[in-house]
């Protein structure tokens, strides 16, 4: 059936052109996207782990969505995470967070981010554990941590660490707590991203009342089974903007950084900035948009990372507010509408005495085109299946 032949390589050829237009459709001369604040619940202080003991949730500093209404975040300075259930309405206005469980790990660190481990890694320490005698370790998700620092697996079954990713050696010269602050997957599943929250030591200074720092955004392939040598990483220069204006109340310096980072796919990416005082307000929280796919590699660069400006990667701002909390955690959850998503944050009560919140937000795309990477990208896909399924019938 050679015209049968024919449709289905046209359609097949006309998904990949599809893909490689939306791709580049949109750069970042104006918003493509828009960040609405959809509002907050408030978590309980304490709850019970598996084994009946109060457990008091505080520093949360990390999310990241788990699939259907199901999330995990991670606390700082503790051996502790929590799975939770999360109600939104279909305009993403978050309704009522359930069945909360503690996971304790088997070893205390500062963690500051989490992330879902993909199906590969989560294959390969499968692969590695039993091959050493170990049972497998089923579901697994990645931490990081500044104290270390590093980035490691963790199991959800019983909180067992099953071994860390290779970050580029530079980020162990980091500032004592602005250290590895953030992590997530990209949307291709083959590479994790992750970032300091201030200047490294050699690469230029804290920031100041009136002047921000320059902080590492690196992209690290993860290793596949069998895989003797990895893709080399990537670093992009990021300018994180200078704190708030604020009126002093008590002693003690303002502070500008990143505290989470999400990956949008098509090499876009969300970087939450938090600034905080010490007066009033005492928070401020922004999100950006950066583009890496053009961005320049800056991993040759080993000191005064801050001066090289012709180097720092462009972005667009989404969203800026003062909600008067410590916003440190950032996710996308689940599509709400055609072009709408949740996103998700958690906020840190350490030492503020605020409450541990949730705060919804929605990612919207702002016009037809934004859509391209999500839309087309499906219908794409569902072509090349087509147009398989058509030629494999016609044989």
């Amino acid at each position: 059936m050679p015209l049968v032949r024919t449709i289905a390589a046209a359609l097949a050829i006309c998904a990949v052109l599809a893909c490689t237009k939306a791709s580049r459709a949109v750069g970042l001369d104006k918003p493509p996207f828009r960040i609405v604040h959809r509002g907050a619940i408030t978590l309980p202080q304490n709850v019970l782990d598996r084994q009946g003991n109060e457990v008091e949730i505080t520093g949360l500093s990390g999310v990241t969505w788990l699939g259907h209404d199901r999330y995990a975040a991670i606390m700082d300075n503790s051996d502790k995470l929590i799975l939770f259930s999360l109600a939104i309405d279909r305009y993403g206005v978050p309704q009522e967070a359930t069945d909360i469980e503690v996971v304790t790990l088997s070893e205390q660190h500062d963690y500051e981010d989490i992330a879902v481990c993909p199906e590969p890694l989560q294959q390969w320490i499968a692969f590695r554990r039993t091959k050493q005698g170990f049972e497998d370790p089923g579901r697994c998700l990645l931490v990081c941590e500044e104290d270390t620092p590093a980035i490691r697996a963790v199991s959800l079954s019983d909180g067992s660490l099953l071994g860390v990713i290779p970050i580029p050696a530079v980020f162990t010269a980091r500032v004592p707590q602005r250290g590895l602050e953030s992590l997530d997957i990209d949307a291709d599943g083959r590479h994790i991203w992750t970032a300091n929250e201030e200047a490294l030591v050699s690469d230029g200074p804290a920031p100041t009342a009136d002047r921000g720092t320059t902080v590492r955004l690196a992209r690290i392939a993860i290793p596949k089974p069998g895989q003797e040598k990895l893709e080399e990483p990537i670093q992009l220069a990021y300018d994180v903007d200078p704190p708030h204006p604020f009126v002093r109340v008590f002693a003690g310096k303002a502070l500008s950084g990143v505290t989470a980072i999400t990956g949008l796919g098509s090499g876009r990416l969300l970087v939450l900035e938090r600034a905080g005082c010490p007066g009033l307000p005492p928070f401020e929280n922004r999100i950006y948009l950066i583009d890496a796919r053009d961005a320049a590699d800056v991993t040759g660069i080993d000191r005064d990372l801050t001066s090289q400006t012709e180097m720092h990667v462009p972005k667009l701002l989404l969203w800026k507010d003062q909600l008067g909390c410590n916003i440190e955690g950032l996710c996308l959850g689940p599509k709400l509408r055609r072009t709408v998503h949740a996103l998700i944050a958690v906020t840190d009560n350490g030492a503020v005495g605020t409450p541990n919140q949730l705060i919804a937000f929605t990612l919207e795309a702002s016009d037809s085109s934004a859509q391209l990477p999500i839309v087309v990208g499906g219908a794409a896909i569902v072509a090349v299946a087509l147009g398989l399924v058509i030629y494999r019938l016609s044989r």
